[in-house]
């Protein structure tokens, strides 16, 4: 009588489950680096585009006077708010929300898987969202300031912002 010997061992099995565990998690490292990557790719474009925002709102401000002037200043809700922008000592006082409800930086509508938008009922939804955290940042209050024709773009009052960027100043964002 002859036994039919076809099959892998019991040794041949794990060898392959051991091989394919190895190349998973390579695989799986380096897929989460490459998120990881982008996000912060993402970080220091939306740090860029809040700086060339801040420069166009700067100018538009002070091309128009304060009676032709059509920006106001939002709140986080995107809820406008009476008061217009204005330059005080050759500084804006605003925050990220305002950008975006104006037009002057590109937002995303907040809206979760069940797509339940959490400004449903007011005509700015779109908000900027942190790519490395997903907080919404429109919140965070900032000064534009123009020195030598330069856009100085900086935190007002760090103490409460945690989550607002870090620094807007292109030359920490490049590395």
């Amino acid at each position: 009588m002859r036994l039919n010997n076809k099959g892998f061992t019991l040794v041949e099995v794990l060898a392959i489950v051991v091989i394919l565990g190895i190349i998973g998690g390579i695989a799986i490292t380096s897929v989460l680096s490459s998120i990881n990557k982008s996000k912060d790719a993402s970080y220091k474009l939306m740090i860029n585009n809040i700086v060339t925002a801040s420069g166009t709102l700067y100018e538009e401000v002070e091309f128009n006077n304060d009676n032709d002037s059509k920006i106001f200043q939002y709140n986080i809700n995107g809820i406008e708010n009476d008061k217009k922008i204005s330059i005080i000592d050759k500084t804006i006082n605003t925050n990220l929300q305002t950008l975006v409800s104006n037009g002057f930086l590109n937002g995303t509508i907040n809206c979760d898987e069940e797509n339940n938008c959490k400004y449903e009922n007011n005509n700015n939804k779109k908000v900027i969202i942190n790519p490395k955290t997903d907080e919404d940042l429109g919140d965070c209050k900032i000064i534009i300031r123009k020195e030598n024709g330069n856009y100085i773009v900086e935190p007002n009052d760090k103490t409460e912002q945690e989550k607002c960027p870090e620094s807007y100043n292109e030359e920490d964002n490049n590395d």
